[in-house]
Order: structure tokens, then C-alpha cells, then sequence
């Protein structure tokens, strides 16, 4: 073989497997099922995309063979553990609850597709110190009990931008204890 045989093939390098990106996404973070398959579906576009640019049009069988790929990768993961809902549901809320409220985090998890009954339990505990968390967050970012009305509002809004319940922001923003 020549060195030029060496150099086409070098710079044809083969891109790796569905299940390989998979696996590398996987050890990075983790990820809920609906979301390794967008991400997957993505990586898979970019590279049809790259390997045929003179090609404009969608090839619809590809792309039925490419998503039952996908799940049947999807699939293999689970079964062996790797791929699981609930391990993602604890790891957001290990990573997002100190510093949201119960109501952004349930809206994180549905919309990464993690189902009600892996999350109610983690929402559930979450839920229980709501308080502590929204008043540890307070008192990070303000500290005293705000005298005018219009830093009240202030107050207010940033905490329900967090996700916390009403109830929750109207005690702590008031300077009343649990």
C-alpha cells in the first residue's frame, strides 16, 4: 500500500457507531429516554447532512431505519441498566433543587418525558422543604425583609421565577418562619 492509499483512508475516518455516541453521551451526564433519542436523532441528522451535502432531499425510508435504530439502541440500554428515567429524575433534582422550587423542576421533568410515577416520590420529598430552600435562596440573594412595596414585588417575582408556590414566597418574603 502506498502512502497515498494510507492518506485517503486516514482522511475518510469512519464516524462511530449509533450505539458507541450513545454510550459516550451516557458518561458524560445522564439523560432521560426522550432525551437521548433527540439527542441521537440530532447527531444522526448532522452526519447525513455532512456525508451527502449535494443531496437536498430526505430520504424517508433512511429516516424510519435510522429512528428504529435509535430505539432499538434505546432499548438495549435500558435492559441493561445503563438507561434509566429515575436516575435521571434523581440526578436533576439532586443538581437543580437548592436552587428551584417544586414546580420549575416538575416542569423540567415532564418535559424531558420522565412519567408522573418516577417523579411523584422525588417531587413528594422536595416538596417537604420547600421552605428551608426557598428562605436559603432568599436570604443568598436579599437577606432582609424588604420595608417598600416595590421591593417586595421584587422579592416576590424572583422567587416565582424559581418555581416556588405562592404560599411558600408570601411567608418567606414576609419574614415569617415555617
Amino acid at each position: 500500500m502506498s502512502e497515498s492509499d494510507l492518506d485517503v483512508k486516514k482522511s475518510k475516518k469512519q464516524s462511530p457507531s449509533l450505539k458507541a455516541r450513545a454510550l459516550r453521551l451516557l458518561s458524560m451526564r445522564e439523560y432521560s429516554r426522550k432525551g437521548l433519542e433527540a439527542k441521537l436523532t440530532e447527531l444522526a441528522a448532522r452526519q447525513v447532512k455532512g456525508d451527502s451535502e449535494s443531496s437536498k432531499e430526505k430520504d424517508p425510508l433512511a429516516e424510519k431505519a435510522l429512528s428504529i435504530q435509535i430505539l432499538e439502541v434505546l432499548d438495549d440500554f435500558e435492559k441493561r441498566g445503563w438507561l434509566s428515567d429515575e436516575r435521571f429524575a434523581q440526578a436533576l433534582v439532586r443538581r437543580r433543587g437548592e436552587r428551584f422550587g417544586v414546580r420549575k423542576i416538575q416542569d423540567e421533568l415532564e418535559r424531558a418525558g420522565v412519567g408522573s410515577q418516577e417523579s411523584a416520590e422525588l417531587l413528594k420529598s422536595l416538596k417537604e422543604t420547600e421552605f428551608e430552600r426557598a428562605k436559603a435562596l432568599w436570604l443568598r440573594k436579599f437577606g432582609v425583609v424588604a420595608q417598600e412595596q416595590k421591593e417586595r414585588a421584587r422579592q416576590y417575582r424572583f422567587l416565582a421565577s424559581k418555581g416556588f408556590s405562592s404560599e411558600v414566597i408570601s411567608r418567606v418574603v414576609a419574614g415569617r418562619s415555617a
